[in-house]
């Protein structure tokens, strides 16, 4: 179960994504983005299995729920778990705050990416300002969604998990 955790997590993000939330047009970036955050924890994470393939395999399954060109979020899981994987290494499974701010630059060029790419597929200038919403709210967020990785990939210990003595 250990193996499938990290992909399983990241496939619920998707499906969140599919959900009819109502959010405004500025808005529709968020809940995407915060799969790709999501690649980047798991990727970031010590002794965590999440291939590559599989990143971009959840991105392409998020292109499918959101509607989106085929391709576009899984482009961007692919890179958000290439430097998932870079700083993966130096990560010790604590650093929360290093990696927070490690995540900005990694979100600022992500949504740059995604917006250049948006326009060149649409062959005009798109609105920048949801793609930006949704990289700022992923920044925000971003230690909530780490922490709950984290724990996730610590495991309960087994006296709490069944009620039992530890």
């Amino acid at each position: 179960m250990r193996a499938v955790l990290p992909a399983l997590t990241v496939l619920l993000g998707v499906l969140v994504t599919a959900v009819p939330w109502g959010l405004p047009a500025e808005a529709t970036f968020i809940p995407p983005l915060v799969v790709v955050m999501m690649v980047f924890c798991w990727r970031a994470t010590p002794d965590a299995v999440l291939p590559p393939v599989v990143c971009m395999a959840l991105g392409l399954l998020t292109d499918v729920t959101t509607g989106g060109p085929l391709g576009f979020w899984a482009l961007m899981c692919l890179f958000a778990s290439s430097a998932g994987a870079r700083l993966g290494k130096f990560n010790t499974g604590r650093a929360t705050g290093a990696l927070w701010f490690a995540w900005m630059p990694v979100a600022a060029g992500l949504a740059g990416f995604g917006w250049l790419l948006a326009s060149l597929y649409f062959f005009r200038w798109v609105d920048w300002t949801p793609i930006v919403l949704g990289a700022a709210a992923s920044i925000a967020i971003f230690p909530s969604v780490f922490l709950f990785i984290r724990s996730l990939n610590q495991g309960t210990p087994r006296g709490i998990a069944y009620g039992g003595r530890a």
